[in-house]
C-alpha cells in the first residue's frame, strides 16, 4: 500500500503540474492571439539547437540515447518606445522539438539572422512577443497528460 501512495504522490504531482502548465499556457495562447498587434522585429539569433540524452544501459552495454533538435532564436522589437527581446516562435512557452535537424531548420528558414520580420505582441504582456500567429497543440498535450497521469499512477501503483 505504501508503494501505491508514493507512486501516486510522485506521478499524481507531476500530472497536476502538467495540468496547471497546460491550462495556463492554453489561456495565454488564446489571449495572445486574440490581442495580437503587429510590430517590426529584427532577428538577432537563429540556429538549430541539438541535444543528445546520455542514456546508456550499462547492463546491456549499449546506448539508448536520443537526439532531438529545436529551433533556437531571439528577436528584438519595440513596444511603446521600449525595446524588448523574445525567443518565442509561437504564443506559448511550450516549445517543439524535432527528430531531424532538417525539420527544425525548416521552421527557422523564414527567420535568418539580421532579417527584418513581423512579430506579434499583446500590449498587456509586451515581453512575450512571438513570430508565428498560430496556436500549437503543446498546451493541449500537457492538459491531457495532466488529466491522465494521476489515475494511471493510482492504477500502476496497485501493482508495484
Amino acid at each position: 500500500m505504501t508503494a501505491q501512495i508514493i507512486t501516486f504522490i510522485i506521478f499524481g504531482g507531476l500530472g497536476l503540474m502538467l495540468l496547471f502548465v497546460g491550462v495556463t499556457q492554453f489561456v495565454q495562447q488564446r489571449r495572445s492571439l486574440a490581442n495580437a498587434e503587429q510590430v517590426d522585429a529584427l532577428i538577432v539569433h537563429s540556429e538549430v539547437f541539438t541535444s543528445t540524452s546520455a542514456d546508456t544501459d550499462a547492463r546491456l552495454g549499449r546506448s539508448n540515447s536520443t537526439t532531438t533538435h529545436r529551433p533556437d532564436l531571439r528577436f528584438r522589437y519595440t513596444v511603446a518606445g521600449r525595446e524588448y527581446e523574445s525567443d518565442l516562435l509561437y504564443p506559448t512557452i511550450i516549445g517543439t522539438s524535432y527528430a531531424s535537424r532538417e525539420s527544425a531548420a525548416a521552421e527557422l528558414a523564414p527567420f535568418p539572422v539580421h532579417a527584418k520580420v513581423r512579430a506579434y505582441v499583446d500590449r498587456s504582456h509586451p515581453e512575450q512577443a512571438f513570430l508565428i500567429a498560430a496556436s500549437t497543440k503543446g498546451p493541449i498535450v500537457f492538459v491531457v497528460l495532466g488529466v491522465l497521469l494521476p489515475p494511471l499512477a493510482w492504477f500502476v501503483g496497485k501493482y508495484v
